[in-house]
């Protein structure tokens, strides 16, 4: 038996970007909106600390003012740039991998093949719970962790992707 190894034509190769990917449920959205306003007011709580320091003199008293101004404002865009990085995930099935593609800056692309899926679970979390959310997380052999995590799914869904690739992986 002789040994070949031919080269391949990049230019054939399927297109990851070329993927129909599952946008996520729009109930991650607003849990996403949820955790936003819970710290933007712890921060805002914070920044009225100094407020009610009743030594302060006057004039500092105006300018710490600037505080609770730039807790909302910071607030503020970080939430635009959560919603808009929440538009840009997605997930897709294939016959045998499973894609998630995440990123707002720096995009990333990340393909786990089932046949090296050793483990996989559905969490929820307090808020996740509340929106009827769920977060999959994939492991793989020779690590303890997370190799490939999708937050923000319907908990159904969850379940079901996992069921779907553990049966695919032959740890089903």
């Amino acid at each position: 038996m002789t040994f070949t190894n031919p080269q391949l034509d990049t230019d054939r190769l399927p297109r990851a970007a070329a993927l129909d990917l599952h946008p996520l449920p729009p109930e991650h959205r607003r849990e996403i909106l949820v955790q936003s306003a819970i710290v933007v007011t712890v921060f805002l709580l914070l920044s009225l600390v100094p407020q009610a320091i009743v030594a302060i003199p006057s004039p500092v008293r105006v300018a710490l003012l600037a505080l609770p101004a730039a807790a909302l404002l910071l607030g503020g865009l970080l939430t635009v740039l959560a919603v808009v990085r929440f538009r840009r995930k997605g997930y897709a099935l294939r016959a045998h991998d499973v894609v998630f593609r995440t990123g707002l800056f720096w995009r990333k692309t990340t393909v786990l093949p089932f046949d090296r899926v050793q483990h996989a679970e559905v969490t929820h979390g307090p808020l996740q719970r509340r929106f009827g959310l769920a977060t999959l997380k994939f492991f793989t052999a020779g690590g303890s962790s997370v190799d490939l995590q999708i937050e923000g799914l319907l908990a159904a869904d969850a379940e079901r992707l996992r069921e779907t690739v553990l049966a695919r992986s032959g740890h089903g």
